[in-house]
Parts: C-alpha cells; sequence; structure tokens
C-alpha cells in the first residue's frame, strides 16, 4: 500500500516548479539568504539576508500577457480559487475565524435592532403619536 503511494507523491513533487523570483534571488544572493518567503498577493518572492537587508523579485516576466481587466465575477471567481488554494495574503484558517466573527457580529446586531423596535412598538402611546402627528401636519 506504501509502494502505490509514494510514486505519486514523487510525481507530483517533480511536477511543482520554483518560482521565477527564487531563481533571481539565488542566482544574485546564493548563500547569503536566510529565508525565503513568497508574497502571493503581489506575486513576488522575497528574501531575508544575513546582513538584515530583504530583496525581492517578481516571480513572472514582465510584458508576457497584457492584464485585461477583470468584471467583478471573474474578480470573485479568482478569490474563491486563491481561498481554496491557499494563496490569500491571509491564512484561510484567519479568514474563516473573521467571517464567522462577521456572522455572529450581523446577528447579534440584527438581535438587539429587532428588540429595540420592538421596544419602541411596546412602549408607544398612540395618543401622543397622534397628537405628534397632527402638529406636523397644522
Amino acid at each position: 500500500m506504501v509502494m502505490s503511494v509514494a510514486p505519486d507523491r514523487q510525481q507530483r513533487a517533480a511536477n511543482k516548479t520554483m518560482p521565477l523570483g527564487e531563481d533571481i534571488l539565488l542566482a544574485r544572493h546564493g548563500d547569503r539568504i536566510i529565508q525565503l518567503r513568497q508574497d502571493r498577493k503581489h506575486d513576488l518572492t522575497i528574501a531575508r539576508l544575513h546582513d538584515g537587508h530583504t530583496d525581492w523579485a517578481a516571480n513572472t516576466l514582465a510584458g508576457m500577457s497584457e492584464r485585461i481587466p477583470e468584471s467583478p465575477a471573474m474578480w470573485m471567481g479568482r478569490l474563491a480559487d486563491d481561498f481554496k488554494a491557499d494563496k490569500l495574503p491571509m491564512p484561510s484558517g484567519e479568514v474563516r475565524f473573521l467571517a464567522k466573527l462577521g456572522v455572529i457580529w450581523g446577528g447579534l446586531s440584527l438581535v438587539l435592532s429587532a428588540g429595540i423596535l420592538w421596544l419602541t412598538y411596546q412602549s408607544a402611546n398612540p395618543e401622543l403619536m397622534h397628537s405628534m402627528m397632527g402638529a406636523a401636519g397644522s
């Protein structure tokens, strides 16, 4: 069973290519690089060097393709694909937490607003409301 899984992993690892920015930074700095990280939002590779400086390189070649303006539907589709592939600038766990927090906040706001409206309706004096409406019209 283990034998059948290992070649599949090796095949996937062989198909995975190193980002272009890593190649560029390794050519520039070699063994002076301490850490490489991917900025997926801006499609960059950022290197931290031994002396404390940082350098970056783009993961794409400039001018390879013209940027076509995206429609909102295309942008949301790409954003959903980036979320599934965990390519967002923040981890997907944080996005899920913030989404849950937003839903809880919205639900709590809705309940409190409904409660305030209900209390206003329950405590309203019809004669006072009628006199206020009549005074405004005359």
